[in-house]
C-alpha cells in the first residue's frame, strides 16, 4: 500500500485541485455553470497568500485530496475569520483536516473558523470536525436561482 503524503499546496497543484473541486461540486450539483478559471484563480490566491491555508494529499505522486481556507477580517468581531472554501479527498482527508485544525489553533489572530458541510456528506466528517474543535454547529440556508 502506498503512503499518503500531506503537504502545503504549490501552484503546480492548481490543475489537480480544480479537478478535485469540480468532482466535489458535481456530486450534489446546483443548477449553476462551473467556472474552472475562477476556481484556479482562487486556489492560486490561497497558495500565494501567506495568511491563507491550502494543503493537498498526495498518493503515488498524484494529488488526491485538497483543503483550502481563506482568511479575512471578521465582519462583526475583531481579528480574523478563516472560511473553508473547499475540502475533498479520495485519500488523506483525515490528515488534511487535522492539519487544518492545527493551523487554525496556531494562529491567535483567527477568532472564528467556519467549515460548512454539503448535504449528503459522510457524517463522520462532522464528527471528526467536532473532535478537532469545530464544535459549534449552525444551520445554513441557501438560495439558488433556478433550483
Amino acid at each position: 500500500m502506498s503512503k499518503i503524503l500531506i503537504r502545503p499546496a504549490t501552484t503546480a497543484d492548481v490543475p489537480a485541485i480544480v479537478d478535485l473541486a469540480v468532482e466535489s461540486v458535481s456530486i450534489n450539483p446546483l443548477p449553476v455553470r462551473l467556472d474552472r478559471q475562477a476556481m484556479g484563480d482562487t486556489a492560486r490566491a490561497l497558495i500565494i497568500g501567506n495568511q491563507h491555508f491550502s494543503w493537498v494529499s498526495v498518493k503515488d505522486g498524484r494529488v488526491v485530496g485538497a483543503v483550502g481556507a481563506c482568511v479575512q477580517p471578521g465582519f462583526w468581531f475583531q481579528r480574523n475569520q478563516a472560511s473553508v472554501l473547499m475540502f475533498f479527498a479520495h485519500a488523506g482527508g483525515i490528515e488534511l483536516l487535522r492539519e487544518l485544525a492545527r493551523w487554525v489553533r496556531a494562529r491567535p489572530t483567527i477568532k472564528v473558523a467556519v467549515f460548512s458541510l454539503e448535504p449528503g456528506m459522510d457524517p463522520r466528517i462532522g464528527h471528526l470536525l467536532s473532535r478537532l474543535g469545530f464544535g459549534r454547529q449552525s444551520q445554513t440556508f441557501t438560495y439558488v436561482r433556478g433550483a
